[in-house]
C-alpha cells in the first residue's frame, strides 16, 4: 500500500514537472514572439520619409540614405515633389490619414511659412561650439525663425563675379574699375574672341539685386521681423541711377538675354567679366579643361556705393507631425553635417558647413560672398517684393524714372505689411 502511494506521488510529480516545463517553454516562446513583434514595430516606426523639390539632389540623397541605413538600419524613403504650393501640400499630407514627410528640404524664404503652419521642430542637435565653429552666421540666421533655430542649414546659392584670367590679372574692386578697363581696352591677338567687357543677365533679379542690397532692410538679421523693413533709402535710388547709366556703356538687350547664354559666352572667351550664380562653376568646369576663370565677390559700384550679393539658404526641417522626431533629427544632422563633404561632388550644391575642401581653391570665395550677402527674407508679406523689383529693374534699365519706380514698389509692399499688423 505504501509503495503504491509512493509510486502515485512520483507519477504526479513527474506530470507536474512536465506541465511546468511545457509552461516554461510556452512562456519563453510567447516572450520571443512578443519581442520579435516589438522589434518589427520598432523597425517600422523608424522608417523615415524625406520630401524635396530639386532633382539635382537625387544622387546625394540616395547615397546618403543608403549610408544611413547601413549605419543605423533605418530606411529613408525619398520623394521628389513639385515646388508649387510646397508648404501647403506638406501640411495637407501631414494632417491626413496617410501622413506627411518626417523631414523636408525648404528654402529660407518658406521657412517662416512652415513655422506658422506648425510644421517645424526646433533644431537642438548641435552644441553651441559646433554651431559657432562649423557654420557661418549667415546660415544660422537663415535657419532661425521666431528667435529659435528651426532648421538644419544645408546648402546655399548666391551671386558673385567671374572674370577671365586671360584678359584680366585680378578682380576689380568696383564697377568703376571695369568702366576704366573698357575705356582703355585695346584689341590684340590674345583678345580676339572678346565681344563683351561686362555682361550679365539684367532681366534676372537674383543677378541684379546686388546693386541695391546693401541699402535695403528685409526683416532684420533673420529676415522675419516686420518692424525692420526699409526699401527706399536714398542710397537705393543712387545705386539704381548708377545701374541705369550702365546701359549706355554695355547696351545689353534685356528682352533677348538669358543666364545660359551669358554663361556660354563667358565659357567661349567672349566676355571678360560677368555676374554668375553658384551653379555656374560646375557648368564651366564641365566645359573647360582648366581654371581659366577667377572667382571674386561682387564689386562695389564706386568707392562710395557698396554692394552685397543676394543669397538663398536651403535647410532640412523636421516635421512637427512626425512620429519619429528623434530619428528624423539624427538623419537631418547626418544629411547636412556628417556627409557635407560629399554634397558638392554629387550635386554641385555648395554646403553651408565650413571646412569642406574643394579641388579648386578659389571656391572658398563663394563662402566669403555668402557670408557677405543679403538673405532672401522669410516674411510672407515680402514674397512679391521680388516680382515688383524685377519689374522696376527692367523699367529703370529701359530709362524710366528711378524715384518713381522705387516709390511705387515701396508703397505697395509697405501697405501690405501695415495691413497685416
Amino acid at each position: 500500500m505504501r509503495h503504491t502511494i509512493y509510486r502515485r506521488a512520483i507519477a504526479i510529480l513527474v506530470v507536474l514537472l512536465v506541465f511546468a516545463q511545457m509552461g516554461q517553454v510556452a512562456f519563453s516562446y510567447h516572450q520571443k514572439q512578443k519581442e520579435a513583434a516589438e522589434a518589427g514595430q520598432d523597425m517600422e516606426q523608424k522608417a523615415l520619409t524625406l520630401w524635396y523639390t530639386d532633382e539635382k539632389l537625387n544622387s546625394y540623397l540616395v547615397q546618403t540614405a543608403a549610408d544611413y541605413k547601413k549605419q543605423t538600419g533605418v530606411d529613408v524613403t525619398l520623394q521628389l515633389v513639385t515646388a508649387v504650393d510646397y508648404i501647403e501640400h506638406i501640411n495637407t499630407a501631414s494632417i491626413s490619414d496617410l501622413g506627411g514627410p518626417d523631414l523636408f528640404v525648404v528654402s529660407s524664404e518658406l521657412l517662416e511659412k512652415a513655422r506658422l503652419a506648425g510644421l517645424t521642430v526646433e533644431n537642438d542637435s548641435f552644441t553651441e561650439q559646433e554651431l559657432s565653429k562649423d557654420f557661418p552666421e549667415k546660415a544660422i540666421d537663415a535657419a532661425t525663425c521666431g528667435g529659435k533655430l528651426m532648421a538644419y542649414p544645408f546648402y546655399f546659392e548666391t551671386c558673385f563675379l567671374l572674370y577671365n584670367k586671360n584678359y584680366a590679372d585680378s578682380a576689380p574692386s568696383t564697377i568703376d574699375e571695369i568702366l576704366d578697363y573698357a575705356d582703355n581696352y585695346e584689341a590684340t591677338d590674345a583678345t580676339e574672341k572678346v565681344e563683351n567687357i561686362f555682361k550679365w543677365n539684367v532681366a534676372d533679379i537674383f543677378s541684379n539685386f546686388f546693386f541695391i542690397s546693401n541699402y535695403v532692410n528685409l526683416g532684420g538679421e533673420t529676415g522675419d521681423d516686420p518692424t525692420q523693413v526699409s526699401l527706399d533709402a536714398q542710397e537705393v535710388k543712387d545705386c539704381l541711377a548708377y545701374y541705369q547709366s550702365l546701359n549706355a556703356f554695355f547696351a545689353i538687350d534685356a528682352d533677348e538675354i538669358t543666364t545660359d547664354n551669358v554663361l556660354q559666352e563667358f565659357i567661349d572667351g567672349k566676355t571678360v567679366y560677368t555676374i554668375a550664380k553658384t551653379d555656374a562653376i560646375a557648368q564651366i568646369d564641365a566645359a573647360a579643361d582648366s581654371y581659366f576663370y577667377g572667382i571674386a565677390e561682387v564689386p562695389n559700384l564706386t568707392d562710395e556705393l557698396s554692394t552685397k550679393g543676394l543669397s538663398v539658404t536651403n535647410s532640412v526641417v523636421v516635421n512637427a507631425y512626425s512620429k519619429e522626431r528623434d530619428t528624423a533629427k539624427e538623419f537631418a544632422r547626418f544629411l547636412t553635417y556628417d556627409k557635407a563633404d560629399e554634397l558638392y561632388v554629387m550635386s554641385n550644391k555648395m554646403p553651408v558647413r565650413l571646412g569642406v575642401s574643394y579641388e579648386n581653391p578659389e571656391m572658398s570665395v563663394l563662402l566669403d560672398q555668402y557670408e557677405n550677402s543679403v538673405e532672401v527674407p522669410k516674411l510672407t508679406d515680402l514674397s512679391n517684393y521680388w516680382i515688383e523689383m524685377e519689374i522696376a529693374f527692367a523699367n529703370i534699365w529701359k530709362g524710366n524714372d528711378v524715384n518713381t519706380e522705387v516709390d511705387s514698389v515701396t508703397r505697395k509692399i509697405m501697405s501690405q505689411l501695415q495691413a497685416t499688423e
